[in-house]
């Protein structure tokens, strides 16, 4: 006579693990493969909890939950409440609700319930003007195709030390708060020992990478200096060739000062030649996450620091950057090209808000 094998009984965090994989639309098959369980294992836990509202399998005798349905309430509404809250450790928040459980327990019980630990993520903080016109921005060109947005030449400038020390703050958070403004770190950069770089890109080509002049302290670039080193030089280069090239290139320059001023006369200048741009006061202010090369400059500082972790001056700094800029992968670069219909949907659903670009 055989014997049946006892039913494995699920952990709290399993169960935990397939309600939050099925909240951001994981198929039953793909939990059940992922995790190693029978798909309708899944499906009943997802059941229950659509039912019951609790992670927890159906109530057995023995011992009870030291934290019930009342206290788990409690704790969400207390941990999502605003910045510090979610911030805060687990020994403080026990005390302050009263809760006579381990930061162990307390830790337990908020995977289940949904709530990660998570490295906050770093965005510009979005005034309400800001994000009106990030969200206008937006809704003007969600029509355009791939074949438009491949006309587009997009720069910028970065900043690069030679030591950086950034340090990591944990929050509690629901996956889908990733880039909820509590749950987020306003992006600033430390003021010394820069190496800046300036850099643009369109489908299919890189321009040079230019090393800005060094000023003291941490002088900021002005118009003039902007219109010399960069608009009159390279930036104009670029522009000819993709003129010559693909026919049509617009010019994306951000909103910071130095594109102003003569910068802006030189560009009136430029546009009796069939020259057009986003510039200050067309291109939305503080949105980074829209500029997709942003996301080159990620790549370019990682591949610095791990190909050339020795760069400890900014000599080293500058070789560092100018060789791996020249190796980066145009199938990259035109893959961020190519997201841009993706990031305005986001913005949109966001409501001009940030968004994971």
């Amino acid at each position: 006579m055989s014997v049946q094998p006892q039913r494995r009984e699920l952990s709290e965090g399993l169960r935990g693990e397939i309600i939050g994989m099925r909240k951001v639309k994981t198929s039953f098959a793909e939990i059940g493969r992922l995790l190693e369980i029978d798909e309708s294992t899944a499906r009943k836990v997802w059941n229950r909890y659509q039912e019951t509202g609790t992670y927890e399998s159906a109530e057995r005798s023995g011992r009870p939950a030291k934290l019930n349905d009342h206290d788990c309430r409690q704790l969400v509404r207390y941990i999502r409440h605003d910045r510090e809250t979610r911030r805060e450790p687990l020994q403080e928040i026990a005390a302050t609700l009263n809760l006579n459980v381990s930061a162990r327990t307390l830790e337990r019980k908020l995977t289940i319930i949904g709530l990660g630990h998570y490295i906050e993520r770093k965005k510009p903080f979005l005034t309400q003007k800001q994000k009106a016109a990030r969200l206008k921005f937006a809704k003007n060109h969600i029509h355009w195709h791939n074949d438009e947005w491949r006309r587009v030449g997009w720069t910028d400038e970065m900043s690069m030390q030679t030591g950086v020390n950034q340090g990591k703050v944990w929050v509690w958070r629901y996956p889908e708060e990733e880039y909820y403004e509590d749950c987020m770190a306003a992006t600033h950069i430390p003021g010394f020992k820069k190496v800046k770089f300036w850099g643009a890109m369109r489908y299919g080509k890189l321009s040079a990478g230019i090393i800005l002049s060094e000023k003291k302290g941490d002088g900021k670039m002005n118009a003039e200096e902007y219109l010399e080193e960069i608009m009159d030089k390279e930036l104009f280069d670029f522009w000819i060739t993709g003129m010559e090239e693909v026919g049509y290139l617009l010019i994306m320059e951000d909103g910071a000062p130095y594109h102003q001023g003569v910068a802006s006369i030189r560009r009136k200048q430029l546009e009796k030649d069939g020259f057009v741009g986003w510039g200050p006061g067309v291109w939305p202010s503080n949105s980074p996450d829209l500029n997709p090369i942003e996301n080159l400059w990620h790549i370019l500082r990682t591949n610095v620091r791990n190909k050339h972790p020795l760069a400890l001056t900014k000599k080293d700094l500058i070789i560092a950057l100018k060789e791996e800029w020249a190796k980066l992968d145009i199938n990259i670069i035109n893959d961020l090209c190519d997201s841009m219909p993706r990031r305005l949907a986001a913005v949109i659903a966001a409501k001009g808000g940030s968004m994971k670009y």
